[in-house]
């Protein structure tokens, strides 16, 4: 859980990195007409939890 919380750019951990990817990921999707939006939403949920679970794991207290 180290490796996972560790500060690697703009103080954020891989864990909200991996978040944000997942969100980018999602928005680009969002665009395209093949792809069902269920997948989109799916991806931006599980970023954002990804984003929330880092924050909780770099707060002082986690």
């Amino acid at each position: 859980m180290e490796m996972l919380t560790r500060d690697l750019l703009f103080g954020m951990n891989a864990l909200s990195l991996a978040g944000f990817a997942l969100m980018f990921a999602a928005l680009n999707l969002s665009r395209q007409p093949k792809v069902a939006k269920l997948w989109s939403i799916g991806l931006m949920c599980a970023g954002t939890v990804l984003l929330f679970v880092g924050v909780y794991f770099k707060a002082p207290g986690g």
